[in-house]
């Protein structure tokens, strides 16, 4: 009898071990969604598991691992999530039918709404209703997820705020503080309608807060779509800078052209230069051994040369 009470002992402990060995515990920057599934069960959710925590065993259950950190969408010729800018046309210019297309290039940077306390909670609504479909768990499944929520809203809301700007002005950058604000406020409405729900907020979210701050959009640069445009705008600029140069070297001359005429019209200005000729023409004797210099009796100077 003995014996077996031991046995059972350590068949219990060695229940006990495994099944505490097997238990999920959460990295520090996700949130799990723990399912119930089984011929009892049915699929069903379960309870939310929080960052860094340790859960039930997962057994014939299954959990969905969500993020909890800062995620971005960089639009960079160089080392971002793609190196295709957002093109798309700004105001038109007087007389003209469209607007010159322009290349926005941004940054969107936004937390998830992790928000969970039970099956109502807004992050298993984005899940069983967007993420399960892109299967956004997983890092692939995520950015298609994006691509086809984020960017969508992001085109439109460019659309939507560039066109009321002419290309000059977006390019530079004398509105982007401007344009900025605008594309945050029109995207946000945007993805919100696309999506369904307050499922992604700005970085400044705090996971259990009823706060959802706005999606932050930066708008880094804007240039010309056809380089041809840049290159034409820099001919005008050089153009308009030289015919300016030359414009007033020519006033220039004709303001002291105006200057001179008025000096002769000054018969003590006339004497003064008669004068100064005078004495040129003295110092120019005075050094030549074949010229004689005779004063005349009113004082003015005969200059005599051999």
């Amino acid at each position: 009898m003995r014996k077996g009470i031991v046995l059972l002992s350590i068949a219990a402990a060695g229940v006990l071990i495994a099944t505490s060995g097997c238990s999920e515990i959460a990295d520090p920057d996700k949130v799990g969604l723990y399912y119930d599934q089984g011929q009892i069960d049915g699929y069903k959710f379960g309870h939310c598991i929080d960052p860094g925590s340790s859960d039930d065993w997962v057994a014939n259950n299954s959990v969905v691992w969500l993020p909890d950190n800062l995620r971005t969408w960089n639009i960079a010729a160089e080392g971002g999530d793609t190196n295709v800018p957002i093109t798309v046309a700004s105001k038109p210019e007087p007389n003209q039918p469209s607007g010159v297309q322009v290349n926005v290039w941004s940054q969107t940077n936004l937390r998830l709404n992790t928000t969970c306390v039970d099956k109502d909670s807004v992050l298993v609504k984005f899940w069983e209703t967007i993420g399960r479909r892109y299967e956004a768990d997983k890092e692939a499944g995520w950015r298609t997820m994006l691509l086809n929520t984020v960017v969508p809203a992001l085109e439109k809301a460019k659309r939507t705020v560039v066109r009321g700007y002419s290309a000059d002005s977006l390019v530079a950058g004398t509105v982007l503080a401007e344009v900025q604000s605008a594309v945050s406020q029109e995207f946000g409405k945007e993805l919100e309608r696309l999506t369904g729900g307050k499922f992604f907020c700005g970085p400044t979210f705090i996971r259990g807060s009823a706060d959802c701050p706005p999606v932050e959009v930066i708008v880094k640069d804007v240039d010309y779509s056809d380089p041809g445009i840049q290159e034409a705008r820099n001919n005008k600029q050089k153009a308009l800078e030289q015919a300016a140069a030359q414009v007033a070297t020519a006033e220039g001359q004709v303001k002291a052209a105006a200057a001179q005429s008025e000096l002769y019209k000054n018969a003590a200005w006339v004497e003064l230069e008669k004068a100064r000729l005078e004495l040129e023409k003295v110092k120019a004797c005075a050094v030549n051994p074949n010229c004689t210099i005779v004063l005349g009796t009113s004082g003015s100077a005969l200059i005599q040369t051999k």
